[in-house]
Parts: structure tokens; C-alpha cells; sequence
């Protein structure tokens, strides 16, 4: 085995440090309720049992929209075949991929997102803004388990928000102390207050832009007004989440999770939680989406990616189960 010596930038260890606590302690959550052998399976049955799905209706797709879900599940799945890859090998770990499976991790959940748009017969979302709304409409109508049933609403700048199906402790959590299960829930609520607390200060500042009076360059915002603002943002999900680290690790400073790890192992472990935090998510929404009519077309992982010794081709069909019509291993 080759082991190497790392030493983290202080400048963004204890970044680093914050977010890896954050995946590891969700990734760890996931494992516990849904075994670390078969994550995917145990979030599908999960998944299943939820009683707002018994009321979901089948339906048919035209050639075209099949093609769509077709082509958007293959990026989904190809997107996170490469991920697998990355943390597989045992023997050694590339640290400097954390600087893109932040990116390829909310990319593989953006496609199923948009998949399960296709399914479900919902407007396709043409941007991120739109694909988290909706995503975040499904964690709303609690058709998906926990931990993705979590969400906070209202505004953290004026100690309005609030939580949903979250178990919080008075005393909270450090960001930087090691995860523990009995913390879990504190953390996540954390994470979820932050992340909207960051997309709230975004649209406060293009408030303050609008409707200044004269000779001045920003308008002042009340609370009332941030209010009003916090109102009409849905509320901030574990999909947010997912998009927050892709921007920071697009547009703002990709080093910090490459730097600030101190070690090899460190760095693994933060690439490690985030795939299993996605193979969830994505498995989550493969479910919604098989539900409509489409299950056939979520096998085991080696099937859906269409390895050659599956014995399944890209363009072998098989019957719906109750005489429906055939869906394809994709």
C-alpha cells in the first residue's frame, strides 16, 4: 500500500474540517438506518413504504419524453459510476478529486431530479433554481425518507426559522467537534440554517439593489421585509445542500477540499460520504420515479449501468409488471 504524508493548509483546514463533518456525519445517518452493504436497497424499500405513495398514479410516456428520462437517468448513472470509481481503489486515494466530486456529486442528483420531472409529468426545470424547488416540493409532500424528509423554512437573520422532522437538543452542536449519532440531527439542522441563511443573504442584496431612494446606493430592509423575502423561498432541503458545496467548489474555492485535509485518509473520507449521501438521494428519486411506471428500470446498480456480464442490453425491454407497457434497462 502506498501511504502519503499530508499536511493541510491552515487556511482551509478547518473549512475542510466543517464540511467533512457535515457529509460524514449524513453519510454515517444513511448507513445507520439503511446498512452500509446496500445503501441503494434499503433506501428504495424506505422509500416505498412511505404512505403517500400508495396514492400515486401509473402512466405512459410518448417515444419522446422516454428518450428524455432514458437520457437523463444514463448521466445520472454515468455520473455516479465515475464517482464509485474514484473511492474505490483501496490501496490509494487522488485527494485532488474532492475538488470535483462536489460538482459530479449535485449533478448526478440534478438528473434524476430532472428524470423524475419527466416521470411524474411535471414541468422540466430548465435551471437549478427550478430543479431544487422541485425536489424540495417532494420533501414537502413527504414522499421521501429521512434523512431527505428534513427541511428548514423561515429566516435565520431575524430567528424565525424553523425545522421539520429534525430531533434538536437545546445545547446544538459544534461545527468542528467529531459526529456522533445522538448530534446527528443538531448538525443537520446546522447545515440546513446556514445553507439558507447564505441563499437569503443573496436575495436580501438584490433587494437593497432595487427601489433605492434618491442619492442613495442601497435601500434598507426591515425585518418585515426579510420576512417576506424567507416566506417565498422554499425551504431549504438536503438537495440545497448538495447545491451549495457544487457552487463553492465551481465558483468560490475549490482548494479548500483538496488543502485541507491532513491526510490521505481524511481526504477519502470526505469523497466516501458524499458518494453515499448521493447514491441515496439518487435512489430515492429512482423510486418516484418506478412508481409511476417505471420500475423495471431500477435494478441492481451493476444492471442499470449495463455492464457486459449484466446479459442486459441498452435496448432490451422487458413487460411491466400487471401488463403495463415495457420499460428498458437503460
Amino acid at each position: 500500500m502506498l501511504i502519503r504524508i499530508l499536511d493541510s493548509d491552515p487556511e482551509f483546514a478547518e473549512g475542510f474540517r466543517a464540511y467533512a463533518n457535515y457529509f460524514e456525519d449524513l453519510a454515517e445517518e444513511i448507513r445507520r438506518r439503511y446498512g452500509s452493504e446496500s445503501v441503494v436497497g434499503g433506501v428504495g424499500a424506505a422509500t416505498r413504504a412511505l404512505p403517500p405513495l400508495t396514492k400515486i398514479q401509473r402512466r405512459s410516456l410518448s417515444s419522446s419524453e422516454r428518450d428524455h428520462l432514458e437520457l437523463s437517468l444514463r448521466k445520472s448513472w454515468g455520473t455516479l459510476r465515475r464517482l464509485d470509481r474514484e473511492i474505490s481503489d483501496d490501496d490509494e486515494y487522488d485527494e485532488e478529486v474532492n475538488a470535483w466530486i462536489p460538482i459530479q456529486a449535485y449533478y448526478a442528483t440534478y438528473h434524476a431530479i430532472f428524470a423524475l420531472a419527466i416521470a411524474s409529468n411535471q414541468n422540466h426545470p430548465n435551471n437549478h433554481a427550478a430543479a431544487l424547488k422541485q425536489a424540495s416540493g417532494y420533501v414537502i409532500r413527504g414522499v421521501l425518507p429521512a434523512p431527505w424528509n428534513a427541511y428548514c423554512t423561515g429566516c435565520p437573520q431575524t430567528g424565525s426559522e424553523q425545522y421539520c422532522h429534525l430531533n434538536l437538543r437545546e445545547s446544538g452542536v459544534n461545527v468542528l467537534s467529531s459526529p456522533r449519532p445522538e448530534s446527528s440531527d443538531d448538525r443537520l439542522a446546522m447545515f440546513l440554517r446556514t445553507t439558507r441563511k447564505k441563499e437569503l443573504d443573496r436575495k436580501f442584496r438584490e433587494a437593497r439593489s432595487k427601489g433605492r431612494a434618491p442619492g442613495r446606493s442601497r435601500r434598507n430592509l426591515r425585518a418585515g421585509d426579510k420576512e417576506e423575502i424567507a416566506a417565498s423561498t422554499a425551504p431549504t432541503t438536503i438537495f440545497d445542500l448538495l447545491w451549495r458545496i457544487r457552487k463553492k467548489a465551481n465558483y468560490e474555492d475549490a482548494d479548500a477540499f483538496v488543502l485541507g485535509a491532513s491526510s490521505e485518509n481524511e481526504a477519502r473520507c470526505f469523497g466516501e460520504a458524499l458518494v453515499t449521501l448521493v447514491d441515496g438521494t439518487v435512489a430515492c428519486l429512482e423510486e418516484l420515479i418506478g412508481l409511476f411506471g417505471f420500475e423495471r428500470a431500477l435494478g441492481p446498480r451493476a444492471v442499470r449501468w449495463g455492464p457486459p456480464e449484466s446479459g442486459v442490453t441498452s435496448t432490451e425491454s422487458l413487460e411491466a409488471p400487471g401488463g403495463g407497457e415495457p420499460y428498458a434497462y437503460l
